[in-house]
């Protein structure tokens, strides 16, 4: 391909990619307000962490296959319980055959808890005797798995589990009566026997029916199968006992409690009746009338009290605004008074008058002494008159005063008459409730004992047994696919979990959008990471100018073509580069498109300027051992500009370095020699490119971007935190509006794994296309470089007439573009 053409191809792209910042369909701002499709994104972010994930799994299921061979093998037994609810009573056949009574689901839990309770397990230890069972005992000694984790086990419980737990409640002084059959709990065999049958035991619901499912898991199937019959029998044993004993306490109870509640019957019906005949109550309504009086007095009162408050907060009000006259107009009473309002707007005028005789007259004028009695005049009768509705309104609340008193007295007086009516009658009615409820109480315990006489000698359990538990051939645990399996998933939920993690505490920028959406700056292209051998800026510089059809190449060219487009009117002559933090390459950058612009068209005239008056690295950017003269020193007119000034052999563009550790560089920057010298870098070439300090460092970024026609913000891509790059790019737009935003170094393998269709895209999917000459130029930059130099000299000239038309013919392009996209 001709250097020609590929010319012609970067213009086309810039054109391309201007009308796109020019079109508002295609702006950044709005390309950011686009909904993004979230599937994409989850979908790019497992294939980003897919060896996270993988190996999250992979390491999940290496530790369960290490679980799982060292287990032993566990057999199952279940036996089945069934809740009869149907109440059994021998007084009538209804009764007796009466339907199931559904009962609640906490009822049904209550009974699960008593199955798994540690006196019913006890009582099927001591009936099986597993006090004395190894595998129950805690005799058995431990396999290889148990013996690793018993230290973790002894660190839990003796120092986090006791940290964690919340604290227990002081033991009671004296200890409860051991029930019936309960065998004594200082044995250490019968405990742990208890531990481990409670452990391996499952209680649980069969649907949404009352079959209870008693699971019982051990090492050995006819023992689980023996442990869960006796759980069950058990349980219904369990339930005939404890009727009979509450049987026996409550009819016991209730005899007590009949007698005490008859006698509390006689006597409050005794108390009712003799009220009755001692006070001599008929229900007179006198009462109602009392009461109705009574609320009416109140309502009165309470209005009477709130005139009086009114009257006072007006009085209050008006006395606090006549120690200032301009807050006087504000009360109601003034504002509305015709009159003194007449006397507001005189003293207006006449204060106005004041101030104009003061200017023309001096201050012992008669006219001006004459206006300032008529002043004073005025400001006494509206004085007067407010003093005369102060008075008004004060005698106003006296007489709300006198009503509100009068009120409170008559209230005082129904309120002891309403009292003494119908004390009796509130009397008599607590006396009557206190006698109904004995009755109804007393009846309700009456009933009870009845019934409890009735079924003293008939008592059975509320549940029965439907299968008894067998013998299992086969383990139930551990399942090894099932296992392996679910240890696979969780170890990738966890990897997933982690990756998205990783993502969200992902602070840099990766993709040309996220850049655009954080800083509302357009990205004017993405430079592909240039690797030069052992990093050296010098290498990456001449890489880049030797093979100037590369990806990289292509960038730069984009970004200056966007620039140049940008503004017809006013083309961007000078061009400051800076970025954020020091190593983003934005001096690399500097150096490879001045070369790079000046190698492909003999005919532009570049000027790279080192002004990062600190640290100076254009000229290790070049490769140079000579820096010559630096702009300090031009500056300052101890060297002339063509003294200063310097060609690269390679590229052939013009520089000026600058000397490390310049003193006073802000004071430099800002100089008018250094405005000066701009504008004669200006006019004797076509592009100035200024290499600028980092923003965050110094200040002298911003200072360099106020000089400048252009300013190009170099973006270290994935090594940059967003909120630096958002608050150096703050800062640049605080002192210009033409900012574009460059990322650099860019792993075109890493971010295809991000995002599609930005520029970092376009280059990885074809970049066969821009190294169609890379075998040639590679062999090119082999051969000695005397033979190469012949070789440019011969070409150069017909290569760069071919670029220049190039440039020629892009300008002419996008000037019959402009209007129509305006």
């Amino acid at each position: 391909m001709s250097l020609s053409k590929v010319d012609q191809m970067g213009e086309e792209t810039g054109l391309n990619r201007l009308s796109a910042a020019v079109d508002p369909a295609n702006s950044p701002p709005m390309r950011a307000m686009e909904a993004p499709n979230e599937l994409w994104e989850w979908l790019r972010l497992l294939n980003r962490r897919k060896a996270l994930i993988i190996g999250s799994g992979l390491l999940a299921v290496a530790l369960m296959a290490l679980i799982i061979a060292q287990a032993t093998p566990m057999y199952k037994a279940s036996s089945r319980i069934m809740l009869d609810t149907r109440t059994f009573k021998v007084m009538s056949t209804e009764a007796a055959l009466s339907g199931v009574d559904t009962l609640n689901l906490g009822a049904i839990q209550s009974e699960l808890e008593v199955i798994q309770s540690e006196f019913l397990i006890g009582r099927v230890v001591d009936r099986l005797g597993l006090a004395t069972n190894p595998e129950f005992n805690g005799t058995r000694p431990p396999g290889f798995l148990d013996s690793s984790l018993a230290p973790i086990r002894e660190l839990w419980h003796s120092g986090i589990a006791s940290l964690l737990a919340p604290p227990q409640p002081r033991a009671p002084q004296s200890a409860p009566a051991p029930r019936a059959g309960r065998a004594d709990d200082s044995d250490p065999g019968r405990r742990a026997a208890i531990g481990t049958v409670a452990s391996h035991l499952s209680v649980t619901l069969l649907g949404r029916t009352f079959v209870i499912l008693i699971t019982v898991e051990s090492t050995d199937g006819t023992m689980s199968a023996r442990i869960a019959n006796a759980i069950a029998e058990v349980y219904l044993a369990d339930q005939v006992d404890s009727k009979n004993e509450a049987n026996r306490r409550a009819t016991e109870w209730l005899e007590e409690r009949l007698a005490e509640l008859r006698r509390n019957l006689q006597v409050a019906e005794e108390a009712v009746s003799n009220f009755r005949r001692e006070k001599g109550l008929a229900g007179s309504p006198e009462g109602v009338v009392s009461s109705q009086t009574l609320s009416d007095l109140n309502s009165r009162y309470i209005n009477a009290k709130t005139r009086r408050i009114e009257k006072e907060s007006r009085l209050v009000a008006l006395s606090k605004a006549s120690l200032n006259p301009n807050e006087v107009a504000n009360i109601a009473e003034v504002a509305s008074n015709a009159g003194l309002s007449t006397l507001r707007q005189q003293e207006s005028d006449l204060s106005r008058r004041i101030a104009e005789y003061q200017t023309i007259y001096g201050p012992q004028h008669p006219k001006l002494i004459q206006a300032r009695a008529e002043l004073a005049s005025v400001r006494g009768r509206f004085l007067a008159a407010t003093q005369s509705i102060t008075l008004a309104i004060r005698a106003e609340l006296d007489a709300a005063k006198s009503e509100e008193e009068e009120l409170r007295a008559q209230v005082e007086r129904s309120s002891v008459m309403a009292g003494a009516t119908s004390q009796y009658e509130a009397e008599l009615k607590q006396l009557e409730r206190e006698a109904q409820s004995n009755r109804a109480l007393y009846e309700s315990f009456l009933n009870r004992f009845k019934e409890l006489r009735e079924q003293q000698d008939i008592q059975r359990a509320d549940a029965r047994i439907l299968a008894y538990a067998w013998p299992s051939g086969a383990p139930s645990s551990p399942q090894y696919k099932t296992g392996l399996f679910a240890a696979f998933l969780i170890g990738c939920l966890l990897g997933m979990a982690g990756a998205v993690a990783a993502e969200k505490l992902d602070r840099v920028f990766r993709s040309a959008s996220q850049v655009e959406k954080a800083t509302g700056v357009a990205v004017l292209g993405m430079v592909p990471l240039v690797k030069g051998s052992a990093g050296l800026r010098a290498n990456i510089v001449t890489q880049v100018l030797d093979r100037t059809t590369s990806s990289a190449a292509e960038a730069m060219r984009a970004v200056f073509t966007a620039i140049s487009l940008s503004n017809l009117d006013r083309p961007a002559r000078v061009i400051a580069v800076t970025s954020s933090t020091p190593a983003e390459g934005k001096t690399t950058f500097a150096a490879a498109m001045g070369g790079l612009l000046t190698k492909m068209n003999a005919s532009r005239r570049v000027l790279l300027v080192d002004l990062d008056l600190r640290q100076a690295k254009l000229a290790v950017a070049l490769g140079l051992k000579d820096r010559g003269g630096t702009i300090d020193e031009y500056l300052m007119g101890t060297k002339t500009l063509d003294e200063c000034i310097r060609r690269h052999d390679v590229s052939g563009v013009d520089y000026i370095c600058a000397r490390a550790e310049t003193p006073n560089a802000p004071e430099i920057l800002e100089s008018h020699a250094m405005k000066a010298a701009l504008a004669t870098f200006a006019d004797r070439y076509d592009l100035v490119i200024l290499d600028s300090p980092p923003v965050m460092a110094v200040s002298d970024a911003r200072i360099i971007a106020q000089l400048a026609d252009y300013t190009i913000f170099i973006v270290h891509w994935a090594k940059t935190p967003r909120d630096v790059v958002k608050s150096a790019v703050s800062a640049l737009l605080s002192v210009t509006d033409r900012v574009g935003i460059v990322i650099n170094k860019v792993n075109l393998a890493k971010h295809a794994l991000y995002e599609y269709g930005d520029y970092g895209d376009y280059y990885s999917r074809y970049n066969a296309y821009y190294g169609a000459n890379a075998g040639q130029r590679g062999n090119n930059a082999e051969r000695p470089r005397r033979e190469r130099e012949q070789d440019q000299a011969a070409g150069g000239a017909s290569s760069r007439r071919s670029a220049a038309s190039a440039d020629e013919s892009g300008i002419a392009k996008l000037k019959r573009i402009v209007p129509r996209v305006k």
